[in-house]
């Protein structure tokens, strides 16, 4: 078995590694050991998506209201008077 790291300085290496152990599971264990494994790591990394979006929702609570940054969603659209055309290019 090859020795990795356990933490890695950046996030291609450890993507790196996770794809050697992945490789070495189905050589050293087998297809069943693998289909096993594959669908762990998937239900691994769906809760880990999910408490990073609870995570991040927990950080959008705390705010008090709109920032300037923020888009604004209504139900209808808010008319504005448009622009003349620049024809003669004199703007």
């Amino acid at each position: 078995m090859i020795h990795e790291p356990a933490h890695a300085p950046d996030p291609d290496s450890l993507l790196g590694i996770l794809f050697r152990r992945i490789f070495l599971l189905r050589t050293e264990l087998g297809e069943p050991a693998y289909e096993r494994s594959l669908k762990a790591l998937l239900v691994a990394l769906g809760a880990s998506a999910l408490d990073e979006a609870e995570r991040r929702a927990r950080a959008l609570e705390g705010r008090t209201g709109p920032r300037p940054s923020d888009v604004r969603v209504t139900a209808t659209a808010a008319r504005r008077q448009s622009e003349p055309l620049d024809v003669d290019g004199n703007h």
